[in-house]
C-alpha cells in the first residue's frame, strides 16, 4: 500500500491495508474518506496557494508495537487502539502474564476495532472473532471461500462453522426455526426447504380444515364437564378432556377433535428441529458446493462462488406471500 504507515492529517491515525483513502487532486495529500468528508476539505487547503505538495516522508511514521497484543500504534499513542491497554512499560511483567494466559483462550484481536472514523471495518470484525481468510473450514475450503459463497451475514455463519468443526458444538438458528422452510429456501437449501415447507403446509391445512369440528366438540366437552362439576382448568382439565373423549366419542369424533392440536404440536416440533439442524445443514451445503466449484477450476473463483452461493430472495418472498395468502383465506372464509 502506497500510503501505509503515513498518518492521516485529520485524525493522525496511520493508514493501513484496506483503508478507504481519498487523495487531494491539488496537493496529493491522502485522507481517510470519512475524515475528508468530516473536514469538508483537504487538511492542507490553506497551503494550496504556496505550491505545496504532500511529501510522504513528512508524514511517515514508524509505528510502535503494543507490548500486549502486538498491534501497530502511533509512536505518541498512550493507549493501544486495538486492545485499549496502556502503551507504557509499567506493570509490563504483570500485563504480559495476563496476556499470555488470555491468548490461550481468546482469538487474536490485533487487527483493531470494527468501527473506525465512522466506517465499519468488516475485516477487523473477522479478526476480532479469530477468523482468518486462510483458516480451513473443511478439506480444501477456506474461510475466504465461505465468505464469498455465503455473501449475506458471513461473520455469523463462519463463527458457527468454526465451532461445529473444532468443538463439535453448534448453535440454535432462530431464523431457521421461525421461518422454517422459507429460511432453507432463502439459503438455497432447496431439498430440505421443500420438505420442511411441505410438512408445515400440511400442518397448517389440517389445523384450518378441522378447526370448526374441533371447536364444536370442545364446546361440547366443556359443557359436559361443567355440568358434572369436573375441574375445568389446568392439568385437571386436560386429564378430564382425555377421559371424556375416550369414553364418549366415536372414532370419527376422536379423529376430528385431535387432528388440529396434534397438527399444531407437529408444527412446533418441526420449527424446533429446524432451528437445531439449520446451521449444520448449511455448513454441509456450503462445503459440498465450494468443493465442487473449486474442482471445476473456474477462471474467476470469487465470481463463481458468488453466483452459486448467496441467497434466493425470490424463493423466500414466494413462501411469505403464500403464508399471508393462507391466513387471509382462513380469516375470510
Amino acid at each position: 500500500m502506497e500510503y501505509k504507515y503515513s498518518r492521516c492529517p485529520v485524525c493522525g491515525v496511520p493508514f493501513d491495508d484496506g483503508d478507504d483513502i481519498v487523495v487531494c487532486p491539488e496537493c496529493g495529500t491522502p485522507h481517510h474518506r470519512a475524515c475528508y468528508l468530516r473536514n469538508g476539505k483537504c487538511a492542507n487547503a490553506d497551503h494550496h496557494g504556496d505550491n505545496f505538495s504532500w511529501n510522504k516522508e513528512d508524514y511517515n511514521t514508524t509505528n510502535t508495537k503494543c507490548p500486549f497484543c502486538g498491534a501497530d500504534n502511533p509512536p505518541d499513542a498512550i493507549f493501544c487502539r486495538s486492545c485499549s491497554k496502556p502503551m507504557t512499560q509499567a506493570d509490563n511483567e504483570y500485563n504480559n502474564s495476563q496476556h499470555d494466559a488470555q491468548q490461550q483462550h481468546e482469538p487474536n484481536t490485533s487487527q483493531g476495532f470494527p468501527f473506525e472514523c465512522g466506517t465499519f471495518r468488516p475485516e477487523a470484525a473477522f479478526y476480532n472473532a479469530g477468523i482468518d481468510d486462510n483458516d480451513e473450514i473443511d478439506e480444501g475450503v477456506t474461510a475466504k471461500d465461505c465468505k464469498n459463497f455465503i455473501s449475506s451475514n458471513p461473520l455469523y455463519y463462519l463463527t458457527v462453522f468454526r465451532n461445529i468443526k473444532k468443538f463439535k458444538k453448534g448453535r440454535f438458528n432462530f431464523a431457521s426455526a421461525l421461518f422454517t422452510g422459507g429460511w432453507f429456501l432463502y439459503r438455497k437449501l432447496y431439498l430440505p426447504g421443500a420438505i420442511i415447507t411441505a410438512a408445515m403446509a400440511v400442518c397448517f391445512f389440517l389445523e384450518a380444515f378441522f378447526i370448526n369440528d374441533f371447536a364444536r366438540l370442545y364446546d361440547e366437552i366443556i359443557a359436559a364437564l361443567q355440568s358434572s362439576s369436573t375441574p375445568a382448568y389446568g392439568l385437571g382439565l386436560f386429564s378430564s378432556i382425555i377421559n371424556y373423549t375416550a369414553q364418549n366419542f366415536t372414532t370419527q369424533e376422536l379423529v376430528l377433535f385431535w387432528i388440529p392440536p396434534l397438527a399444531s404440536f407437529a408444527r412446533i416440533v418441526i420449527m424446533i428441529i429446524s432451528g437445531f439442524i439449520g446451521n449444520k445443514l448449511y455448513l454441509k451445503h456450503c462445503v459440498k458446493n465450494i468443493q465442487k466449484i473449486k474442482a471445476e477450476n473456474p477462471p474467476n473463483l470469487t465470481e463463481a462462488l458468488n453466483a452459486k452461493g448467496g441467497t434466493n430472495n425470490v424463493a423466500a418472498a414466494v413462501v411469505a406471500v403464500c403464508y399471508v395468502a393462507y391466513n387471509l383465506i382462513i380469516i375470510l372464509f
